[in-house]
């Protein structure tokens, strides 16, 4: 157990933890001083452009932070470490997303409805599943790409003809809504295969193809 413990606190020095944690401060303090700021986005249709507030898309830079938290110096040689560090990098990612939305519903609790606080805090899994998925292909300093081109569907394109959000626009949408539940699992599916296949085990795997291929 103590070295479980030891490995754990390792990994977060390495990791930054004490700079992961300032990060996280700073977005709540945003939210709770400029959460209400109105953002213009341009929409599509003939309604012109339409204030979102700025909350609404601060649980994106929550999900770029925790995901970023996987970065370090040693990273080639954390891609080939052991179960236990996968364990213990996998917990760590979990801790710094579940204190994201800990801070994040703690301080919304004392400022918006319940709903505003469920949508907040499902906008984070979704795009912390996308932020995943960018860092494993782009490299955990450019977790932001995948997430900062969502929010071109969720601002251009979000009003349908009737002006009323899309069923897509997760962050609009009621806290209630199924199908923006059904895209966080899917987010956290697709962030979580992506965390999984690491350049190692893809290496792995295309060379059991390659071998079946040889030897039908």
């Amino acid at each position: 157990m103590s070295n479980s413990i030891d490995l754990w606190l390792r990994y977060a020095r390495a990791h930054h933890i004490h700079a992961v944690l300032a990060a996280l401060m700073a977005v709540i303090a945003c939210d709770i001083a400029f959460g209400s700021a109105r953002l213009d986005f341009p929409f599509a249709d003939t309604q012109g452009s339409g204030n979102i507030p700025l909350r609404h898309v601060l649980p994106l830079a929550l999900a770029v932070i925790s995901a970023g938290s996987l970065n370090s110096a040693m990273r080639p040689l954390e891609e080939v470490g052991s179960t236990s560090f996968r364990l213990v990098e996998l917990s760590f990612l979990i801790g710094a997303i579940l204190l994201a939305a800990a801070m994040l519903a703690v301080a919304e609790f004392f400022i918006s409805p319940v709903d505003v606080t469920v949508r907040l805090l499902r906008s984070l899994l979704i795009w912390s599943g996308i932020a995943l998925l960018s860092g494993r292909l782009f490299g955990w300093r450019l977790g932001w790409v995948f997430p900062l081109l969502s929010l071109l569907p969720l601002t251009y394109w979000q009003k349908d003809a009737s002006g009323n959000s899309r069923w897509w626009d997760w962050t609009n949408q009621p806290g209630a809504a199924m199908p923006c539940w059904g895209i966080a699992v899917i987010s956290l599916i697709v962030g979580g295969a992506a965390l999984a296949l690491s350049p190692w085990r893809v290496a792995r795997l295309r060379n059991s193809f390659s071998g079946r291929a040889r030897n039908p």
